[in-house]
């Protein structure tokens, strides 16, 4: 029986990571992916923590496991089996350190409580607790290689790190223009979509999300020159987050228990990274934001070269991929696909399309979404509020919403009934639910067209008593 470890980042964009052409300086994470299969067509199941925590975890979509939105309210049904829980019962020592907010999906896992380290940080890189709490994981995590290194338990561990989440606190709680804050060196360049001219073709979910998230609406009064910042400061709690996982992969090899270790590497949603003029991550189903690494590097295969899988994927698939890795029997209950065939190269994945949804963020301004992704193709669906379709052959950067193009009829309509297979097949109730915003407050959508025309506070900052009403 192998090991098996699962390292997370939190809000890291695939587009970020050299390993799929970023920029980003990752050093401990190419060392993952060199001699490693990485998949660069994965989708999270919903671009926000909890909701999809507590989806990979259990191998079931949102609506399935009722975890909606990122408030505490929500668990996922005690008798929906997760990995923790199947892994546990075959005999792994199941631990978890680092960031949980799983909604009960890490039940099975015995999980160090979550705590901080003090780490330094800067004018230019203020740290939160993201930072501080991913120095105590990788001091946990180490500390457990090291006591376990003579033990013949195989072991499934998790190394549930934060950052880059960190941006949002350099957004939020440090908020400002920051233009005048000197990074150190030059600052990145700004995405090629950055500015497009197509916002009023999209659903009012998508056009007015600076009045539904509160980081967005922080940004109206920002430079272009800010963005750039943004993009810097993203980049630098990648690279921190980078050498935590370095520290974790050194004492993986001195515990003795390297090669015979499978390694995962994910995220569990990424970040707009500018695009679109858009920080973090919010309703929309944008590929930065939506779109994540997905690399398992295997002992067996450690000395092939690196290869990269274009199949479309979904992190739904780890749980039954690594039941199939270890000869574990997948639950029932399971939606996802097992990648082992394609990862051996003995055969291909049967997949049209891939799901991802959207409720709330806090249950405040709620815009319930779904996403279908074909080849070439996304198209988006919101309750009560219009529908997105991208050729992505044509459009790799979604500036055009083609929808309502009469040469994409025939699209449309594919896509459509494939939503309804979906709905049908997986018992989905997307179509019972309905949107509001807070108390349906008028302030919200009402302004001119663009997120620069934002004033005033976002539905989460009222609805959550962070400014008056």
């Amino acid at each position: 029986m192998r090991n098996i470890l699962i390292i997370v980042s939190d809000q890291l964009s695939w587009k970020a990571l050299p390993v799929y052409g970023g920029i980003a300086e990752t050093p401990n994470i190419d060392r993952i992916a060199n001699g490693a299969v990485a998949f660069d067509r994965c989708y999270t199941p919903v671009p926000l923590c909890m909701p999809a925590r507590a989806s990979f975890w259990s191998g079931v979509y949102p609506h399935e496991t009722g975890v909606l939105s990122n408030i505490k309210k929500y668990a996922i049904p005690e008798d929906l089996p997760t990995i923790g829980e199947v892994f546990n019962q075959a005999g792994y020592d199941t631990v978890h350190f680092g960031k949980t907010h799983a909604a009960g999906a890490l039940k099975g896992f015995w999980c160090e409580e979550e705590g901080e380290s003090e780490v330094e940080g800067t004018l230019a890189w203020p740290v939160s607790k993201d930072t501080e709490r991913d120095r105590f994981t990788t001091e946990k995590t180490v500390e457990y290689l090291e006591k376990n290194k003579h033990s013949d338990k195989p072991f499934l561990m998790i190394a549930d790190f934060v950052n880059p989440h960190d941006i949002c606190s350099w957004t939020g709680k440090n908020k400002g223009l920051h233009d005048d804050v000197d990074p150190g060196s030059p600052l990145p360049p700004l995405p090629p979509n950055f500015e497009f001219d197509d916002i009023e073709n999209r659903p009012d979910a998508v056009k007015y999300i600076c009045c539904s998230h509160t980081r967005q609406a922080q940004t109206s009064e920002w430079s272009s020159e800010s963005f750039r910042h943004y993009l810097a400061a993203y980049y630098h709690y990648i690279h921190r987050v980078d050498a935590e996982i370095g520290l974790v992969l050194d004492a993986l090899e001195k515990s003795g228990k390297y090669e015979d270790t499978l390694i995962v590497f994910m995220a569990d949603h990424g970040d707009s990274m500018a695009c679109h003029g858009k920080v973090t991550k919010d309703v929309d189903f944008y590929e930065e934001t939506n779109r994540v690494p997905f690399i398992f590097n295997f002992p067996e295969y450690r000395n092939q070269s690196s290869r990269q899988e274009h199949a479309l994927t979904s992190l739904l698939d780890l749980f039954p991929t690594l039941c199939s890795y270890a000869g574990i029997e997948q639950p029932a209950t399971l939606r996802g696909e097992n990648l082992m065939p394609l990862i051996t190269e003995q055969g291909l994945l049967d997949r049209e399309y891939i799901i991802g949804q959207w409720y709330s963020e806090w249950d405040l301004s709620i815009s319930p979404g779904r996403m279908v992704r074909t080849e070439g193709y996304k198209y988006t669906h919101y309750i009560n509020d219009g529908e997105e379709l991208f050729d992505l052959v044509l459009d790799p950067y979604e500036t055009k919403n083609v929808a309502k193009h009469a040469a994409y009829a025939k699209q449309m309509d594919r896509h459509r009934k494939l939503l309804e297979e979906h709905i049908e097949k997986t018992k989905d109730n997307f179509m019972e639910l309905n949107w509001k915003e807070l108390e349906d407050d008028l302030r919200w959508r009402s302004h001119e067209v663009g997120y620069r025309m934002h004033r005033g506070p976002a539905v989460g900052e009222v609805g959550k008593g962070l400014v008056r009403s």
